[in-house]
């Protein structure tokens, strides 16, 4: 369960958002980046734009239509999604452990592979996720926040909280910071990869 005194004394955050570094050993970040490397990565496509990340996708979770990926043949065809294999399987365990939320929630996986100039624009994730969860691995990133903007105003950045999310971190998104504020990553400069978790917003 987390005990959220561990995070007092850390830097500022963002309302709701959960940052534990070391979550991970550096063993246990080197046996999944074993595990990750060699899966097979695609440029992910939303609509008519195509991102510089390279992600790869699991769990039970329906993806919605708009994804999609590239292809040599520049076919487009519906994102591939695949079981948990165990690993994915043992970390989420492990997060559902630290959250207090039960594995099975965690229905969606994302593996997603940043090479050094790939960044991720400001943006709220999926209103069909809840809780967010994530683990950094190999490199640092910066990370900022930002008030969602209400409706007919424009975003305000100086409102923006920055947070660095170190090598074997975990983070968690959930309530005022999931679903009040935007985020992004600025380009990294370092070869990063990401495990991201996620939990199905309930009828």
């Amino acid at each position: 369960m987390i005990q959220p005194d561990f995070f007092s004394a850390g830097p500022a955050l963002p309302p709701d958002l959960l940052y534990r570094p070391d979550f991970l050993s550096a063993e246990e970040e080197s046996a999944l980046l074993e595990e990750i490397r060699p899966l097979g990565f695609r440029r992910a496509r939303f609509q008519q734009y195509t991102a510089l990340r390279r992600v790869v996708r699991f769990g039970s979770e329906s993806v919605p239509n708009r994804v999609w990926v590239d292809k040599e043949s520049e076919e487009e065809e519906a994102f591939p999604r695949i079981d948990f294999p165990p690993f994915i399987l043992a970390l989420r365990e492990r997060i559902a452990a630290f959250t207090g939320i039960p594995a099975a929630r965690f229905e969606h996986g994302l593996v997603t592979e940043y090479q050094p100039g790939t960044p991720i624009g400001w943006h709220r994730d999926a209103p069909n996720h809840e809780t967010v969860a994530g683990i950094s691995l190999q490199n640092a990133c910066r990370m900022r926040f930002r008030p969602l903007p209400r409706r007919g105003s424009k975003p305000d950045s100086s409102q923006a909280i920055e947070v660095v999310l170190e090598p074997r971190s975990l983070y968690v998104m959930r309530d005022e910071v999931r679903w009040n504020w935007q985020h992004h990553i600025p380009a990294v400069k370092s070869l990063r990869y990401s495990i991201t978790m996620r939990t199905q917003v309930r009828p």
